[in-house]
């Protein structure tokens, strides 16, 4: 067990003789992928730091983070004797994570608090850019959520949810938001900003060619994201990103973002989509009533 822990960045602090002492308490569980390893409610009895593998957070069937080979989750049970507040699902194959029960670290921190602290202190420091992303995340989400709300045309609605996007996601550059017509079935552009990788037809074709889930795209001088808008599992358009230059591809906790801004605005074309019909009725309505 001493050569699994030693190889975590979290425990390269701890000399030789500390490792061999903590490594009494450390045990391993292997999952293979969509198993549970705890659901929300659960009891918060310990944590785990992923040796091998994917791990994926959820809340109510909706990702919230992916953690993966090195990462600590879980970990709130160290401080607290709460239920666990989501589930945590293997996303591999052949999940590995070192499990380290709160009880026994407990015990260890008080036989050697120099380096107790030391792993506390790394986990707060962790957690807090944790809270930081969720933050932003949640600022998004709700400045999002008063476009969508707001009464603004599609046109209009569409402009400023881009140009929020191009403001809170790290890194992006340009994007657009292209539109499934209800009428005739091809996408419209319905906003546009800075694009200088992947032009709407070229999207298109990547559409038909990836009609389910994200689209993904990596060129010399940059990478591109398309993340679908729905009404339920109608599909309406697609939200599109860019990073030119030499960036990280996006992350995970990005495509959360867009992905959960793209339901959002599902809502709101359905709900321009259904002005734009009623306004057009009402216009009817008044040239039959003036004879026309």
């Amino acid at each position: 067990m001493i050569e699994k822990i030693r190889n975590i960045q979290k425990f390269k602090v701890f000399p030789e003789d500390i490792l061999e002492k903590l490594s009494r308490y450390v045990g391993t569980a292997t999952f293979r992928d969509g198993d549970v390893i705890f659901r929300e409610n659960d009891a918060g009895d310990c944590m785990y730091i992923i040796e091998k593998g994917e791990v994926e957070i959820r809340k109510k069937d909706k990702v919230l983070t992916l953690f993966r080979s090195g990462d600590v989750f879980g970990e709130m049970a160290i401080f607290e004797d709460e239920r666990r507040s989501a589930d945590a699902i293997s996303r591999t194959g052949d999940t590995t994570l070192l499990k380290l029960n709160n009880k026994d670290f407990r015990k260890f921190i008080f036989e050697y608090p120099q380096y107790g602290i030391k792993f506390l202190y790394e986990n707060m420091q962790e957690m807090s850019r944790r809270l930081r992303r969720t933050s932003e995340y949640l600022i998004t989400i709700f400045e999002t959520g008063k476009l969508v709300g707001g009464d603004y045309g599609l046109s209009q609605m569409t402009e400023k949810i881009l140009n929020r996007l191009l403001e809170d996601i790290a890194d992006v550059t340009g994007g657009m938001i292209i539109l499934l017509n209800p009428f005739t079935d091809f996408y419209d552009v319905a906003a546009e900003k800075n694009v200088s990788l992947y032009d709407a037809d070229r999207i298109v074709e990547l559409i038909k060619n990836t009609p389910e889930g994200n689209i993904s795209g990596k060129e010399k001088n940059g990478v591109m994201l398309a993340v679908p808008m729905k009404d339920e599992n109608k599909k309406l358009g697609y939200i599109v990103l860019e990073k030119k230059g030499s960036p990280a591809p996006f992350s995970v906790e990005q495509e959360i973002i867009l992905s959960s801004v793209g339901n959002q605005v599902g809502l709101g074309i359905v709900k321009a989509y259904n002005k734009k019909e009623e306004e057009a009725r009402q216009r009817l309505e008044q040239s039959r009533m003036k004879g026309y």
